[in-house]
């Protein structure tokens, strides 16, 4: 199930600056700059930073960032031409 990163950061009663400071506790830099393209889907983070960003939360990486592959289009070919 995937999870926005901006429902998360909302549970946590937090604005996009003050996730920004908590995550650069972890001596990455963050901005709330990135944080917003990071909701808004505009920009992917590094796998440094997603890892960060989940082990924040507690969360799996791939729950955030990662969509799941939809196998029943892939196998009954109704994806692009056959």
């Amino acid at each position: 199930m995937k999870v926005t990163l901006t429902d998360l950061r909302l549970s946590k009663n937090l604005t996009q600056r003050q996730l920004a400071h908590e995550l650069s506790l972890s001596g990455t830099k963050f901005s709330q700059s990135a944080i917003a393209l990071y909701e808004a889907g505009l920009r992917n983070p590094s796998i440094k930073r997603a890892v960060i960003i989940a082990r924040y939360f507690n969360v799996p990486v791939e729950s955030i960032f990662f969509t799941s592959f939809d196998y029943e289009m892939q196998s009954t070919g109704t994806e692009g031409g056959n």
